[in-house]
């Protein structure tokens, strides 16, 4: 099976518990995080995760959903990207 990507972009009021919550979000999806970068900017928490999924679209559908539903739950604004579909790789 072809491995696929997903960009995740996360934003929201810094709190303990963020970095865990969508990691553990990935898991539960079979997702891996390849890369992860965060910072707090005056209080505000800004993290990307480069995400690789082995299967077929079906998965990133279903990573796109969770990881949406999660970031709600835990206060923040999420965008789950596929970087081949948006021509950046």
């Amino acid at each position: 099976m072809a491995k696929k990507y997903a960009l995740i972009v996360a934003l929201g009021k810094d709190r303990p518990g963020l970095i865990a919550g969508l990691a553990s979000a990935v898991a539960e999806v079979g997702g891996n995080i390849e890369d992860l970068d965060e910072v707090v900017m005056k209080g505000v928490f800004v993290m990307n995760l480069l995400i690789s999924l082995e299967g077929d679209q079906r998965s990133f559908e279903e990573l796109r959903n969770h990881i949406l539903e999660k970031g709600k739950e835990l206060g923040l604004r999420v965008e789950v990207h596929d970087p081949k579909e948006e021509g950046w790789v």
